[in-house]
């Protein structure tokens, strides 16, 4: 999403806050950031007094909504930069304001904009194909599905407005965005045209050619704010389209839907589930190496490894691996303490230095020609206490609850999710942030519209899970001050044996490939159901990367750390 992009870092460069969801409101009197769990802790570090943190959907924290509703009163007014706001949010602001006599403004140029200085600049990479031996499908074919999608709808035309949406359709990926292989665009779709809106510095001769095979004209980037006010008839216009672009239409020709690309995307084609399957192995051994290395290096005599030097070990040790692109979003590095904040992103002159005598969490993920990662493991690089162990235990459970529950085709991940948080429920802890996201094939490493989240935020857009989905495992316990835990691991949706006569249930197979900490599992805590399944899941890791390291010449050391790593545990 380009507002999206966009409002992150007008966020960022108004406050300090740097994470990736943030809306801020200002008053003559008072700055405002409404953020949610995952960035408590880091939105405290990173803003100064000026500014008051809104706990989003935390008991008595009202949504951005209502508290403008509350303190503001008429005739003032609200401005809103509409580009940097989504369609359904625009709604919601000014329905409510509209009742209390409030009026919501668009406004055309940013304010921030205005007053912020070294902002930085568009981005203006090139983009590239991205190839039939990785896509699995042509883009005329894709073409095809989304314009059936738009008849079923009634729609004559289709405005494209997410980044990951625009590049998976035309098979084509860029580098505006860090970490996610997008470039800046939009795309009108009617029933018998297709126009790309870039600067056309991004585009070589070689991709006009393509485009124009596929039958798809290019325009400016900004043109299609005035192309928009031509469409005619029922529009498609999906819920995170900005509202600068559905202002521009008339009412009663939105039809505001949730996009018909996000559910094609969402279930994998074949040649996409073995890609995904193939860099996984990659990246697992990848960061099995990088594990090896930190607990034979963090015990010799003064050597100091600090959470930055981590980070930037495993990104070395995934770039020598086949098909390596670049990272999926910054490495969480975190060390004691600070992996408690959920998004921590260390910086060099800040960060702690990796403690052999505490809890070490490592969230990363890469970016590889055949698919997209994201895993956690949490480790400790000596002798755990009875609290660390209690607590990884029972993340671990939920786990593995969740990787080996069954359902029905099209269950929500909110009906799950509970699975995965109920060894922590039971003892009166939990965690701030759900559970699982989707993820893209070599894009987005966070995609929708299927994830597996708290019930609290249920929404009516959320797909219903179908097999060659791909979403991510990962619950987590977090104690302020002290440490984090998390175990997350990717997984793909896949039809068992199990189930009615009309239809086979859903299952997961998890396949991110890289061992879980040992030494901080009871294994009393285990059913013997749970204990199986860690150990045939430490089996299959330690046969693909058993096999992965000896063709590629690894040391004995490393396939004896990683032998140890992956040994069956008993009761």
């Amino acid at each position: 999403k380009q507002w999206y992009q966009r409002r992150v870092a007008i966020t960022a460069g108004i406050s300090g806050f740097t994470g990736s969801a943030g809306t801020a409101i200002i008053t003559k009197e008072k700055a405002l950031m409404w953020t949610d769990g995952r960035y408590f802790l880091q939105a405290q570090n990173q803003m100064d007094e000026n500014w008051n943190l809104m706990k989003a959907f935390m008991p008595g924290t009202p949504t951005e909504e209502v508290w403008l509703s509350e303190n503001l009163f008429p005739p003032n007014k609200v401005g809103i930069d509409p580009k940097t706001c989504s369609v359904s949010k625009f709604k919601i602001l000014s329905k409510k304001l509209d009742s209390v006599g409030l009026e919501l403004v668009p406004v055309k140029e940013n304010l921030i904009d205005l007053v912020w200085e070294n902002a930085p600049k568009f981005p203006s990479a090139d983009v590239f194909r991205h190839p039939m031996e990785f896509a699995g499908k042509d883009s005329l074919e894709k073409l095809d599905e989304v314009r059936k999608k738009m008849e079923k709808s009634l729609c004559g035309s289709f405005v494209v407005s997410a980044l990951d949406d625009i590049a998976w359709l035309y098979n084509l990926r860029g580098n505006d965005v860090t970490y996610n292989p997008v470039f800046y665009s939009f795309a009108i779709i009617t029933k018998d045209s297709s126009t790309l809106y870039i600067d056309d510095n991004k585009i070589s001769k070689d991709i006009k050619e393509y485009l124009d095979g596929i039958n798809t004209s290019i325009k400016p980037y900004d043109k299609v704010y005035d192309d928009v006010q031509q469409l005619s008839g029922r529009i498609l216009l999906p819920l995170s389209t900005n509202a600068a672009i559905s202002e521009a239409i008339p009412i009663k020709n939105r039809a505001v839907l949730m996009s018909p690309i996000q559910e094609l995307k969402a279930i994998k084609n074949e040649k996409e589930l073995e890609g995904m399957v193939a860099c996984h192995v990659r990246d697992g051994a990848a960061l099995t190496e990088y594990f090896h290395w930190l607990s034979t290096q963090v015990h010799k005599p003064d050597v100091v490894i600090d959470e930055v030097d981590g980070a930037d070990k495993a990104q070395y040790f995934r770039s020598k691996e086949d098909k390596f692109v670049d990272l999926s979003f910054d490495t969480i590095s975190s060390s004691g303490p600070n992996g408690a904040i959920i998004h921590y992103k260390p910086e060099k002159g800040s960060c702690l230095s990796i403690d052999k005598d505490d809890i070490y969490l490592c969230d990363s993920g890469a970016q590889y020609k055949d698919g997209t990662t994201d895993v956690t493991r949490t480790l400790h690089l000596s002798e755990p206490n009875a609290k660390q162990i209690d607590r990884f235990t029972r993340v671990l459970q939920g786990h593995i609850n969740l990787a080996m529950a069954v359902f029905p085709p099209g269950t929500k991940g909110t009906c799950i999710d509970c699975l995965a948080r109920l060894p922590l429920w039971n003892v009166g802890l939990n965690y701030q942030h759900g559970t699982g996201h989707g993820v893209g094939s070599f894009l987005n490493v966070h995609e929708g519209p299927c994830r597996i989240s708290g019930g609290s935020r249920m929404s009516k857009h959320e797909m219903g899970l179908q097999k060659g989905m791909i979403l991510s495992n990962e619950p987590g316990f977090y104690e302020k001050g002290e440490f984090g835990i998390r175990i997350e691991s990717l997984v793909e949706v896949i039809e068992t044996d199990i189930g009615p006569d009309d239809g086979k249930y859903l299952g997961f197979r998890t396949i991110t490939m890289a061992p879980i900490e040992r030494k901080l599992v009871d294994v009393a805590m285990l059913t013997d159901e749970q204990l199986i399944w860690l150990n045939n899941y430490h089996a299959e890791v330690r046969d693909k990367l058993k096999k992965h390291f000896e063709e590629q010449g690894k040391s004995p050391e490393l396939l004896e750390y990683l032998d140890e790593a992956t040994k069956p545990l008993v009761k």
